[in-house]
Parts: structure tokens; sequence; C-alpha cells
């Protein structure tokens, strides 16, 4: 397992957001959990890249997996915010286990 991150100071909100804005990376990033920010990226890219969309039309696998990593990023903003120590590759959804692990 991994380092535990503890930030009492994280805004569930801005996480989530910047998770939803920025590729899905960028809340995971500011939540201390670089790895995952790394790998929630290149998930998002390679999705775009096999749905052959252009930046006007997002595919809807795309979509729905930026608002998963979003969603996340919320949870873990919430435990890390009542002062909880999360790992580097925790989730707040039990079934991003599969992608995310220690």
């Amino acid at each position: 397992m991994g380092q535990m991150i503890t930030k009492p100071d994280a805004n569930p909100i801005i996480l989530a957001a910047a998770n939803f804005l920025v590729l899905g990376g960028a809340g995971y990033y500011l939540a201390g959990q670089k790895k995952k920010a790394m790998i929630a990226v290149g998930i998002l890219i390679g999705s775009w890249f096999l749905s052959g969309c252009t930046f006007f039309l997002l595919s809807p696998i795309v979509v729905i997996a930026n608002c998963i990593f979003a969603y996340d990023a919320y949870l873990i903003g919430q435990k890390l915010q009542s002062g909880q120590s999360v790992g580097e590759n925790e989730n707040g959804l039990e079934f991003l286990n599969a992608i995310f692990k220690d």
C-alpha cells in the first residue's frame, strides 16, 4: 500500500469540478493522488481517440467516465475534508478498484 494523504483543507466541490473540467485528473492531482490522476487522464484520452470523436462531439463513454471520475473525486474530497487519510489510489466508488489498485 502506498503513502497516505491527509488534506483537511480539501474542498470536495473544487476537486469534483476540476476533475470534470480538466480531463478527469486535475481533482485527483489536487487531492494528492498523482498516479491516479495520470491513469484517469490516460483513460479519457484513450477513450476519446478510440471513439473517433472531435472536441465538438464527445462520445457518451467519455462523458460518463468524466462524470464518474468527478463524483469519485467529490467522495475523496469529503473524506479528506472530514480529516480522514486516503491512500494514493483509494477510491470513493468501489467498482473503480478494478482500475485504480494499490
